[in-house]
């Protein structure tokens, strides 16, 4: 089982690194935008839906390499003074409660959507660029399919963890 998990995890690692190369044509495109808009006083119709699929695309991911590291952003008030076995319980616990169930409806509800997006050639209604929806939400079905697993991979070495380590 260790090395499934660290083979999910090194999937991840390399999606979040080809991924973070998206942020290139993000500026690339913004910056155009900027100099067409303001420098030529003639604004794109593509920058808008550019910058949120490639941003997005991004996002999505990066989401699990993210949880891997245990790198999201949280409000601790009270977890870090608790002890290592209570800490254990509340991780077991959120992730039972706020994880898997709403992960997994995001998962499965995010392939009934991008199915229903290519059958019917889904399309941006944002500007007149119109481009097709349906490559962002395979990506955003596939990035959250990653956290789901990543998840579960996370939620598994919490259960194995001892109170020494």
């Amino acid at each position: 089982m260790k090395n499934l998990f660290v083979f999910i995890d090194k999937t991840n690692e390399l999606i979040f690194k080809a991924a973070s190369w998206l942020i290139v044509p993000l500026i690339f495109g913004l910056f155009y935008e900027v100099v067409a808009r303001y420098g030529f006083k003639a604004p794109t119709v593509w920058a808008y839906d550019l910058t949120y699929m490639l941003y997005g695309a991004m996002f999505v991911l990066g989401s699990a390499y993210v949880l891997a590291r245990n790198k999201h952003i949280r409000v601790d008030l009270f977890y870090e003074k608790f002890s290592k076995a209570r800490q254990r319980v509340v991780d077991i616990l959120l992730y039972c409660i706020f994880f898997f169930p709403p992960m997994a409806l995001l998962v499965w509800k995010s392939y009934d959507y991008a199915i229903f997006a290519w059958e019917v050639g889904e399309r941006s209604s944002s500007g007149s660029w119109r481009p097709s929806l349906v490559p962002l939400r395979i990506v955003f079905s596939v990035g959250m399919t990653m956290l789901l697993i990543q998840g579960a991979v996370c939620f598994i070495r919490i259960i194995r963890r001892t109170e020494k380590e």
